[in-house]
């Protein structure tokens, strides 16, 4: 599943979300937020004006605008917590991001003469991924090496599809499943003609349909009256009067918009995106949806012994889910992990991640199912189910891609994404690039076809994952 395409319509200024906890030890003071404000290792910045806040994208090569909002728009998406008259908190849901105040004439850093030309975009995108890529040393990257290789292939006069090949190729070889650049829509039919006449079959293609076919019929197999929220994006229910059962694709589609079922699959997740995109902060509207549902399911299955969280099939999306998710697991606050994002050549502080008690809480143990499909904000659940006492790790290793993704503009107008953050367990082990072992192994393929071929065919024969915890759980 193609997240980096999926959820780039609606963001724009955002790294895709975590929940950060911050201390609070200063009182609030009312400030005029009028003026230049960097954040703290983003390579982001803000200027502030009495009816507009402008975007930034900086970076030491050039900067470049990112977008205007109104004001009034901004301030209702985020919420600026003042630490002193020159140190604010941007908060976004479970998100802080921390700004300073500047004295930089952020636009007299842009290069509006050279905004098109290839060399100058090569420059730009290779230097935001100096100063801002987190992960070359786990990745075995000599990035300067990669500058070697393919900064001759680029000049003044190098094509718009032939740059876009080239920097494909470049971010490719740092094999990090949170970088992209993608495709600018007057590219994608000479795009697509190109790759017509190389085809070939990829080698990690799904034959159609088959992903689907193995999700329904482990509902078909184990669950007895299996409900469903959002035309099936999420099903559970309960296997056996003692286990109970949550099957989730993404981290994404949680929220819980008064749509009418009875609408085709097409229209009704078109209105859903609407409903998204016009919200007021749409990260606030799925952790919201996800309470909903998780106390909706946890008032059916409490007197159940053991609950599945099924993520063998799921690539991520919205740390808000998976936090929410597992808040309704724990009784105590609980840290679960810090997070910190690279700044110069070193880190900002680490922050800490916590999970709070839901009001409704599953009193029993927790099984958490993976694959090497399990990435991203799903990982983030697999980490946090880590601190939660009577849980088990079900499955075979998770991808390894945590950090959130930065998204960034070249002065061109295409856009891309990078990692530029580290998560950490309690114990200070980065699972970035080798991923989260399971406690119990079920040596899952990892490549994507030869996994749901190989799980299709255990589904059949009962499906080794459940039938272990139903064993557990007699």
């Amino acid at each position: 599943m193609n997240l980096n395409k999926l959820i780039l319509s609606f963001i724009a200024l955002l790294a895709i979300s975590c929940q950060i906890v911050t201390k609070k030890n200063t009182t609030k003071q009312k400030i005029n937020l009028n003026g230049n404000w960097e954040y703290l290792g983003f390579g982001k910045a803000i200027s502030v004006e009495d009816s507009i806040v402008k975007g930034y994208h900086i970076s030491s090569v050039g900067n470049v605008r990112t977008s205007d909002n109104s004001r009034s728009s901004y301030f209702k998406y985020y919420t600026a917590d003042t630490i002193s008259n020159d140190t604010i908190l941007l908060k976004d849901g479970v998100k802080t991001f921390k700004l300073f105040r500047s004295n930089k004439d952020f636009d007299k850093n842009i290069n509006t003469e050279l905004a098109n030309d290839p060399k100058y975009n090569f420059e730009v995108l290779w230097n935001t991924f100096n100063e801002q890529y987190v992960y070359f040393k786990e990745r075995n990257i000599d990035w300067n090496s990669i500058y070697q290789k393919y900064e001759p292939q680029v000049n003044s006069k190098t094509r718009p599809l032939e740059l876009y090949l080239i920097f494909e190729k470049m971010l490719e070889e740092v094999n990090d499943g949170h970088i992209s650049i993608d495709l600018p829509d007057e590219l994608e039919e000479d795009y697509e003609n190109q790759l017509t006449s190389n085809s070939t079959e990829m080698e990690e293609e799904i034959p159609e349909g088959l992903d689907k076919q193995v999700k329904n019929l482990i509902i078909e197999k184990h669950l007895k009256n299996a409900k469903s929220y959002n035309q099936g994006e999420l099903k559970w229910g309960m296997i056996n009067e003692d286990v109970a059962y949550i099957q989730t694709s993404n981290m994404i589609s949680w929220a819980n918009y008064p749509i009418a079922d009875s609408l085709s699959k097409k229209q009704f997740w078109k209105e859903w995106w609407s409903n998204l995109n016009q919200a007021d902060n749409h990260h606030r509207d799925v952790a919201k949806g996800t309470r909903f549902i998780m106390d909706s399911i946890v008032k059916t299955i409490r007197n159940a012994k053991a609950c599945i969280v099924d993520l063998r099939f799921n690539g991520g999306g919205f740390d808000d889910v998976s936090i929410e998710i597992l808040n309704h697991f724990v009784n105590n606050e609980t840290s679960i992990c810090t997070k910190k994002v690279r700044l110069d050549d070193g880190f900002t502080e680490k922050q800490t991640m916590k999970l709070v008690p839901s009001e409704q809480v599953f009193k029993g143990k927790l099984y958490i199912l993976t694959s090497h499909q399990t990435a991203s904000a799903a990982e983030l659940l697999v980490l946090g189910s880590k601190e939660i006492p009577n849980s088990k790790i079900i499955g075979s290793t998770t991808e390894g891609v945590f950090s959130d993704i930065l998204h960034k503009k070249l002065p061109n107008g295409w856009t891309y994404g990078l990692s530029n953050m580290v998560y950490e367990s309690l114990d200070g082990i980065s699972y970035e690039e080798i991923g989260i072992k399971p406690d119990y192994e079920l040596n899952y393929p990892e490549k994507s076809k030869d996994f749901y071929k190989y799980l299709y065919e255990d589904v059949k024969n009962g499906d080794d994952a459940i039938e272990l915890i139903i064993t557990e759980n007699k």
